[in-house]
């Protein structure tokens, strides 16, 4: 079980750490450092003193696919897990100091038990292998049901699009690690993106590696002692546990495959009947065969990339288990296995009376989304201008809060919030209503669009910026009491917010270049600096400031030493400086404003959002769908400022003609329309990617949009301004307004160099790929 390391570490320094610990040992005593022969992974050590026995457990040596081996998540979920009904080692310590033994590691008890190779369990009876069995199947079912907000592992992983995003990670890692590739791997992975439905189960704790041989057992019964390995864990969807749980079948199945007893002894459960007991000790329906055969192939594909992981370690020569070149050359032959399993059954195409109903409610939503804008939105817009040239313009007028609560009542609210996002808010109690009709960001393009026709649109119902952006943050990675106190009265339209990320000092299209300060003080946090463009902080209803700023400026890693805040715009120390205008507009009520925070106290447990350190994550989080919404409402001001150029154009005589029978009229015209159809199609494209792939996979796609939707905006207005004459850059139209919200466009959100940087690289990247 264990022996002389093979990887050797420094014994003598491991040994002063360990000492430096209050565990009680004894210097004196003698020690021995001993290295477990089980596992492919982190390489794991027994430590003997005066009889006490230690498991240190630390990441190899050398260079590291992104993010492989992460021992401190181990340790977290292992500590996390000390107090529940999961049984594990109690963890003890970790150190980060990698001058210690090399590498990070941390310590935990020794559990005394046995492990099972060897899946057919041949040492036992028949009963006692049936009961191993079910003891593994309940200790995932207790794993399954725990809540994840409750032993402070909410923010342990994304809580959306887990299989996809599961798909993705172990292509990457088997494209980073093999260079000779298996045709069926590929076209595994292409079948399971494509089949790949998402789940509607509740996200849970996943072990991520769910095997008989990381389970402890009783020495001389078969209860579980110890659940170990937990370097895979994160949040996501149980049945690829369960599925992972039941590969064992399968891999019978491969031919020539090593290391595994074919047939299955007796006492040990069918998968249908393991399957079957996990369900009912889980509380879950048993899923369709054509369900249960993509999560199969999911986690065969997960151990085809594991394997030919190990095998690519062993040719290097830091693999931590003896057989890793031997297990490495299986690869392909679970790759070829997990193919035909999954081509086995096929994905029938969904009926078609569900894409037609889903069509038809798409359509009806967007037909009274029209009904609505012509009828409710485009005749308030003289009034709310008019009231945004007066003295009392920072103030509210009745007609916007009568419009939002028409809104509400024809169920044209909250139409932003996608169907994952919506799926995390099922504890917080909230009515149907508030929560909108759970479109994707494709289905919510054209609606989007809709509402960008109108200067005033988006906020009648509540899919304005920044407020949209700010409850998707609140939502992903919000605490509870954190969205009960701001997500709520926002997707009620209560209250508004701002987002403080710009400052005047630096450029900030650069987040690594913020100055604000955080400064994180046990369990307070001081906010310090100055923000500005900072839009909706003039409104009297803005209560928060989701406040970006430098928690660690230290830091090694430059994108982590940023970190997020929510900041309650009445707390000490802020103050609202002044309003900036574009271009003369002031945009009342709404504004943008500089803002000061000076000696900003907060309390750490309300303020700080997913943690310290984690700010230009989330800040990419919400760039990406607020960067293409953007991009969808330009399309929609676009859309409008043509209808005023053809209206005016048809009615408007000049030189005993029509404007639109005159000179160039149709040719600009003609021009607008392609650059303006071209654009819609590169955001309708990067939705499509947003809604299959997630922000990391279409951020090209949506740097091509960002780019183009204002291009085309602005061209289009300008023309349509060009055409109206003296009227087209005076308040008697909406086009002026237009133009400066497109045209600062072209700036919010990243400039236009960033993101044709962004495509160039990309582009390098794939033509370097290709060569």
């Amino acid at each position: 079980m264990a022996s002389t390391p093979r990887l050797a570490i420094d014994e003598t320094k491991l040994k002063e750490y360990l000492l430096s610990l209050p565990l009680d040992l004894d210097v004196q005593s003698e020690w021995q450092v001993l290295q477990f022969n089980h596992g492919q992974s982190n390489p794991t050590y027994l430590v003997i003193c005066d009889g006490r026995k230690l498991v240190v457990r630390k990441q190899p040596p050398g260079k590291l696919l992104q993010s492989a081996h992460a021992v401190h998540r181990e340790y977290r979920v292992m500590k996390a897990l000390q107090e529940t009904r999961v049984p594990v080692p109690r963890v003890l310590s970790i150190c980060k100091d990698v001058n210690v033994i090399g590498t990070e590691f941390f310590v935990m008890e020794y559990v005394q038990g046995r492990i099972f190779q060897d899946v057919g369990l041949p040492h036992l009876s028949a009963e006692e292998r049936r009961r191993v069995y079910h003891a593994k199947a309940k200790v995932l079912a207790s794993l399954h049901s725990l809540d994840v907000d409750c032993i402070g592992l909410g923010d342990y992983g994304p809580r959306h699009d887990y299989c996809l995003r599961q798909i993705r990670r172990w292509k990457k890692q088997y494209l980073a690690s093999v260079s000779d590739r298996h045709q069926d791997m590929l076209d595994l992975a292409r079948w399971l993106e494509e089949n790949c439905t998402g789940s509607s189960s509740k996200v849970c704790l996943l072990h991520g590696d769910y095997r008989l041989d990381n389970i402890l057992f009783q020495e001389e019964g078969t209860e579980a002692l110890a659940v170990v390995d937990w370097e895979l864990s994160t949040l996501g969807d149980p049945w690829s546990d369960v599925a992972y749980m039941c590969l064992g079948y399968h891999l019978l199945k491969v031919p020539g495959l090593p290391f595994l007893p074919k047939p299955l002894p007796q006492g040990i459960p069918t998968e249908a009947e393991l399957l079957e007991h996990y369900c009912q000790l889980a509380g879950r329906e048993v899923p369709t065969k054509k369900e249960w055969v993509f999560y199969l192939g999911l986690g065969l594909f997960r151990v085809c990339s594991i394997v030919a992981g190990v095998g690519a370690r062993a040719a290097k020569g830091n693999a931590s288990a003896a057989n890793a070149a031997e297990l490495g050359a299986s690869a392909n032959k679970l790759a070829s296995y997990a193919l035909r399993l999954v081509m086995s059954v096929q994905k029938s195409p969904a009926p078609a009376s569900s894409l037609v109903s889903r069509a038809d409610a798409s359509m009806h939503l967007r037909l009274k989304l029209e009904h609505f804008m012509k009828s409710k939105v485009y005749p308030a817009e003289q009034t709310l201008y008019a009231h945004a040239l007066t003295e009392e313009r920072w103030t509210i007028h009745p007609l916007m809060e009568n419009l939002k609560q028409e809104a509400q009542r024809s169920g044209l609210w909250n139409l932003w919030m996608p169907a994952d996002t919506a799926e995390g808010l099922s504890k917080l109690g909230l009515e149907e209503k508030w929560i909108g009709p759970r479109l994707t960001n494709e289905e919510y393009a054209p609606l989007c669009e809709m509402m960008g026709r109108s200067i005033w649109g988006p906020e009648v119902f509540n899919c304005n910026a920044p407020d949209t952006g700010n409850m998707e943050i609140l939502a992903r990675y919000g605490t509870r009491a954190q969205q009960h106190r701001w997500l709520i009265p926002l997707l009620q339209g209560r209250i508004r917010s701002c987002f403080g990320m710009t400052e005047p000092q630096v450029a900030s299209s650069d987040a690594t270049n913020i100055s604000s300060v955080i400064r994180i003080q046990g369990n307070k946090c001081l906010v310090e600096g100055t923000k500005w463009w900072t839009s909706g902080a003039m409104d009297p209803r803005c209560k928060l400031c989701i406040f970006m700023g430098k928690s660690d400026k230290e830091s090694t890693l430059i994108h982590k030493q940023q970190s997020m805040v929510l900041v309650p715009m009445d707390s000490s120390g802020v103050r609202v400086v002044r309003p900036l205008t574009v271009f003369g507009y002031d945009d009342a009520p709404h504004g943008h404003a500089e803002v000061e925070f000076k000696d900003v106290l907060l309390d750490a447990e309300d303020a700080i959002l997913l943690g310290a350190g984690r700010g230009f994550e989330i800040a990419q989080g919400r760039l990406g769908p607020g960067r293409l919404h953007h991009c969808m409402r330009l399309i929609g001001m676009a859309e409008r400022s043509l209808e005023l150029m053809v209206e005016r154009g048809r009615s408007r005589v000049a030189f005993g003609k029509p404007l639109a029978a005159l000179g160039s009229f149709a040719g600009q015209l003609a021009e607008c329309r392609i650059q303006l159809n071209a654009a819609r199609l590169l955001v309708v494209q990067a939705a499509k990617v947003l809604d299959r792939e997630g922000f990391k996979g279409a951020k090209g796609d949506i740097a091509a949009a960002k780019v183009a939707a204002p291009r085309a905006a602005l061209r289009c207005i300008d023309q349509a301004m060009q055409v109206h004459g003296g009227a087209g850059v005076c308040q008697d139209t909406i086009l002026p307004s237009l133009w400066a919200a497109a045209r600062t466009l072209r700036i919010a959100d990243g400039p236009d160099e960033v993101h044709l940087a962004t495509l160039a690289k990309m582009e390098l990247r794939f033509t370097r790929s290709m060569l």
